[in-house]
């Protein structure tokens, strides 16, 4: 069966729980369900048999296909992380138990994981499915929390030659991590302990165990840093994190390789990322180059960021909202964005299997209107459109977030292993300032977007740094091209490799804290359409051959949890408000809710609700 392309069509997808499967006989009605409750597109796993959607005439994607190695929750020996990590402290937190189960340079592994994309593929390739799914969750950790992983003798092995083609020679390898390693055999990453030990006063290869009182005594400041430099010298392990990062992202684009081998025209992505982070592999620049597309929890601004390096491709989240106004704002929101489709968690809470004739529950009912509406013609014309943006830029660097990783976690002490994803979504201080300078960009009714590589941006850039602590050379050299450098915190104050350096004071405007949207309003050019910052209200524009589109909604902070809820903290967001939108030229304005005309005019006066955008047509 040839399945509808995935761009032509928002996708709807039930993740399907296996009630149905007992009662194949049944599955007809099922499928009659899924079409009432507004899904369009049906689910199997790995190598399972597809025919029973084929004969339905149903499209699916494929989820969930190497099972074994990328998702340490269900493959690891290590079956509870709180216990795991406890036990390391009473054994004296021993550098072996930093091996992975799974080592991401073990051939054998990764040719298994490779016959099994291809395996996954063969079966359905006929079919055409949606996505393919590499897996969920995956984490060279567990999520993205904090552990050394991985010490195993093929990483490190993976990690010297890496090395070999990061630095010139060993000499060089040594003058900037400051060891005296006498081989490439002898090179060993600093542990996270190890570093602490440095930086707690430890000497450039410290030995024994860290003075948790000195580390967390620490604060960093670079007039007084410049004079011990050693101690900020987190090169022997930024690079290993970096590595780690390198080998996730590698083993994903293998396997999207191994699926394209046998069906090039396979889209092959993952679900359930985490937030950008030091750990877990999750330098989210480098593994949108691995992938097709992509499921992202929204944490730390991860959609955002994801967006920004995966223009075109598509975009998918999983719902787990009881409410369906809930749903319905977060996913108009995400289509405004470009989203392409959902995932609704799960099949069991969406149809009663208890009843002789599955009826679809109060919450798929109450979700069966939203999901229609946005395969409707009005949010086609919007998905359709192409998505305007502004030429600020935020950066994005993997190095700054290892640092501020590092300064963060000195209060916790020994501790630092308790930093869990969950503790980082809502504490990570790096995190928050990035949101704080989106915020405030959205606020004023710009569209920004993140960068990873400074050197591709137009002339006419506006460059934000938020605490960019760690700056490359040559990010130094490019970022003199730009007029408006604004920045935030310490900047450029380590290297590409987290060694201590002068800091950048090229920046037109540096801010201890990220700025109020009205300091930002001071700095820059006027944004197509101005808002009133105060009413906190996100404009998104498009062009449709001679038309513009523009939506309007409330500035809601996302964030999502693993468990699949938002955070709170909007409640002063749900309430509906007057909104005056200042267009930058007169155009003939209709609105497309009502097809009211609202003549020809450069200034939109209208009541915004808090649970769905407005939407208006300009000619």
């Amino acid at each position: 069966m040839q399945q509808t392309p995935l761009s032509d069509s928002y996708t709807t997808i039930l993740w399907v729980g296996g009630s149905e499967a007992k009662n194949p006989e049944k599955f007809p009605l099922f499928v009659q369900r899924l079409k009432e409750m507004g899904i369009n597109t049906g689910m199997v796993t790995g190598d399972e048999d597809p025919m029973r959607w084929v004969k339905a005439g149903m499209p699916y994607y494929v989820e969930n296909i190497v099972n074994r190695g990328l998702c340490l929750k269900f493959s690891s020996q290590v079956t509870d992380w709180d216990k795991f990590v406890t036990q390391w402290v009473k054994d004296g937190r021993p550098e072996a138990a930093f091996v992975r189960d799974y080592c991401l340079d073990d051939p054998a592994w990764r040719q298994d994981a490779k016959k099994k994309m291809q395996a996954a593929v063969g079966v359905h390739k006929a079919n055409q499915p949606a996505l393919y799914d590499i897996r969920d969750e995956l984490s060279v950790t567990i999520s993205a929390n904090p552990f050394d992983y991985d010490f195993s003798p093929r990483s490190l092995a993976g990690f010297r030659t890496w090395l070999q083609t990061q630095y010139a020679d060993l000499a060089a390898l040594n003058t900037q991590w400051q060891t005296e390693l006498a081989s490439w055999g002898a090179v060993v990453p600093f542990s996270t302990d190890k570093i602490k030990n440095r930086m707690g006063g430890g000497g450039a290869n410290p030995r024994g165990k860290p003075d948790w009182g000195e580390v967390q005594a620490l604060k960093f400041d670079l007039a007084t840093a410049s004079k011990d430099p050693t101690r900020w010298n987190f090169s022997p392990w930024c690079d290993f994190r970096t590595y780690m990062d390198v080998a996730l992202t590698r083993t994903l684009s293998e396997l999207r390789d191994a699926a394209k081998a046998s069906d090039p025209n396979a889209k092959v992505g993952i679900e359930g990322t985490q937030m950008p982070s030091a750990f877990g592999g999750y330098d989210l620049a480098r593994l949108a180059t691995a992938l097709d597309w992509v499921e992202p929890y929204d944490i730390g601004n991860a959609r955002e960021i994801f967006g920004s390096f995966m223009p075109g491709k598509p975009m998918l989240t999983t719902v787990g909202e009881q409410d369906a106004r809930s749903a319905q704002r977060r996913l108009w929101h995400l289509l405004l964005m470009g989203d392409t489709g959902c995932i609704i968690w799960w099949s069991e809470d969406c149809l009663d299997f208890s009843k002789d004739d599955w009826p679809l529950t109060k919450r798929a009912q109450a979700l069966a209107p939203v999901l229609k509406e946005l395969q409707g013609p009005t949010a086609t014309r919007f998905r359709k459109a192409k998505r305007e943006s502004d030429p600020i830029y935020i950066h994005y660097s993997q190095p700054s977030v290892q640092v501020a990783w590092l300064l963060e976690s000195t209060v916790d002490g020994s501790t630092w292993h308790r930093r869990f994803s969950s503790y980082e979504a809502e504490h990570n201080q790096h995190a928050k300032v990035r949101a704080a300078w989106l915020g405030a960009l959205h606020d004023l009714g710009y569209t920004p977007q993140f960068t990873a590589d400074l050197a591709s941006l137009p002339a006419n850039a506006t460059v934000i740094l938020p605490h960019s602590y760690a700056l490359t050379p040559i990010e130094r050299r490019t970022l003199m091209r730009f007029k408006i450098v604004l920045a935030s915190g310490p900047v450029g104050v380590f290297d590409g490799h987290g060694k201590l350096t002068d800091g950048y004071t090229g920046a037109t405007k540096v801010f201890p804290q990220p700025p109020t949207a009205e300091e930002l309003a001071r700095l820059l050019p006027p944004p197509s359409v101005r808002v009133r910052p105060s009413d906190h209200v996100r404009v998104h524009r498009y062009v449709s051959g001679n038309e513009r589109l523009l939506a309007f909604e409330r500035g809601v902070r996302y964030q999502m949890s693993e468990s699949l809820q938002q955070a709170s903290g909007n409640e002063a967001l749900e309430k509906p408000i007057e909104v005056v939108a200042v267009l930058d030229k007169p155009a003939l304005v209709a609105e497309l809710a009502t097809g009211k005309s609202l003549g020809r005019t450069a200034t939109l006066r209208f009541t915004l609700d808090p649970w769905h955008p407005q939407l208006f047509s300009l000619r």
